[in-house]
C-alpha cells in the first residue's frame, strides 16, 4: 500500500533531466566468481572525450544503493544529471548484496542465520572491478571517486591501496577513526553489551530499512521544528519510493522495507572503537573532505583525523556546509555542496 501511494505521488512530479543525456545500465563481472555488479553511466549524447579529469565514479553508502542516492528522478534532484551538465562522464554502481547487484543466498534467509555480509574488504573489491571496467572502456588511467558516508570510507580505503588508479578523491560525510563515536561505537546498538569490545553479532547478516526509519533519522538531524526550512516538501517521499524499488522483496513485508547488509556496521564499530582498517596516510591523491554541519554519521573529529592523517595527499581540503545534514545532496543547500565538489575536481594543482 505504501509503495502504491508513493507511486501515485511520484508520478505527479516531473523530473528535470538534462537534455541530451544518455543513460546506460549494464551488469559487469565482479572480481569474485559468480557476482554481477549493476553499473549505470550517464553522459552527454555523442560524447567522445574521456580523460582522467572528467570521469567520475559515485560510491554509495551503508543502507541505500546507487540510483536513489545519485540519480533521483525527481525535479532537479539528480546529482548525476547536474554533473553531466557540468561536463562530467558519470558512473555509479551497487556493491554486492545491494540494489540490482548479485545477492548472496544468505540475503534470502533469516538475518540471524549468518554474520554480517558485504564487509569493507569485499566492497573495495567491487569498487576495483568497476574502476578497472571504466578505465578499460574509456582507455584512461584514472577516475575520480566520490563516496558518500560508508561510500566515503570504502572509497578512501580503496584509494589507500590503489592511488595510481584515482585522479582525485571526494569523501562526503566520512566516518574515520574517532574512537568515541557514540552512534557507531560504544553505547550504540552495534555493541555487544555483555562483551563491550565485541560487535553485536545478534544483528545478523542484514537489517531492514523502512521509509519511517529513514524519515526519522533525517528529521532528527534537522535542528529546527519546520523541516521544510532545510528540505523541500516531497523529496523525502520521492527518495523512499526509489529506494524501496531497488529491493524486489520490499513489498513482501509490512511495512515495505529493503534489506541492507550489516558488514558496514561491523566494520564501522571496529573503526569507532579504535581498530582502524586503513590509514589515510596511504592516500597519494588530492582529497576533499566535506560534510553537512549537523551530520551524525560523520563527526567533526572524524574529519579532523582524516586531515591529520592525509600526510601524503598533494592537496587536502576540508569543507563544512552550514545548515545541512547527512542528506545535504537532497536539501536546499545542495547546489552550494555540488559547487564545492565541482570546484575541487576542476582545480589545477
Amino acid at each position: 500500500m505504501l509503495l502504491r501511494w508513493l507511486f501515485v505521488f511520484f508520478m505527479s512530479c516531473t523530473p528535470l533531466a538534462y537534455a541530451g543525456t544518455v543513460k546506460l545500465d549494464t551488469m559487469i563481472d565482479a572480481v569474485d566468481p559468480g557476482i554481477k555488479l549493476f553499473v549505470r553511466s550517464k553522459m552527454t549524447e555523442g560524447r567522445t572525450s574521456f580523460t582522467d579529469d572528467n570521469v567520475v565514479l559515485f560510491v554509495h553508502g551503508a543502507t541505500f544503493s546507487s540510483t536513489p542516492d545519485f540519480d533521483l528522478p525527481y525535479k532537479d534532484y539528480s546529482w548525476a544529471d547536474w554533473m553531466v551538465e557540468k561536463g562530467y562522464v558519470v558512473y555509479m554502481f551497487d556493491k554486492r548484496n545491494y540494489g540490482f547487484s548479485s545477492r548472496e543466498k544468505t540475503m534470502d534467509e533469516p538475518a540471524q542465520n549468518a554474520r554480517p555480509v558485504t564487509r569493507s574488504y569485499l566492497a573495495i573489491r567491487d569498487i576495483g572491478a568497476v574502476v578497472d571496467y571504466i578505465r578499460k572502456k574509456h582507455k584512461i588511467n584514472k577516475v575520480n571517486l566520490i563516496g558518500w558516508s560508508w561510500g566515503a570510507m570504502t572509497a578512501g580505503y580503496y584509494t589507500s591501496l590503489n592511488s595510481e588508479k584515482v585522479q582525485k578523491l571526494v569523501m562526503y560525510a566520512p566516518a574515520y577513526a574517532f574512537a568515541q563515536h557514540t552512534n557507531l561505537g560504544a553505547g550504540s546498538g552495534s555493541q555487544n553489551k555483555r562483551k563491550p569490545n565485541e560487535f553485536n553479532y545478534a544483528l545478523g547478516a542484514y537489517r531492514l530499512g523502512t521509509k519511517a526509519g529513514n524519515d526519522a533519522r533525517w528529521d532528527g538531524e534537522i535542528p529546527v521544528a519546520d523541516k521544510n526550512g532545510y528540505r523541500e516538501e516531497g523529496v523525502r517521499d520521492a527518495f523512499a519510493y526509489e529506494a524501496l524499488k531497488t529491493d524486489p522483496t520490499s513489498e513482501t513485508r509490512n511495512p515495505p522495507s529493503l534489506r541492507a547488509p550489516n558488514g558496514v556496521l561491523e566494520d564501522s564499530f571496529m573503526q569507532a572503537t579504535g581498530r582502524a582498517m586503513w590509514n589515510a596516510s596511504s592516500i597519494y591523491v588530492p582529497t576533499l573532505v566535506i560534510a553537512g554541519e549537523f551530520d551524525t554519521w560523520s563527526f567533526p573529529e572524524d574529519r579532523e583525523g582524516l586531515m591529520r592523517d592525509l600526510t601524503n595527499a598533494p592537496l587536502k581540503k576540508s569543507v563544512l556546509i552550514k545548515n545541512a545534514t547527512h542528506f545535504v545532496l537532497f536539501e536546499k543547500t545542495r547546489f552550494e555542496f555540488f559547487g564545492e565538489i565541482d570546484n575541487f575536481l576542476k582545480a589545477r594543482p
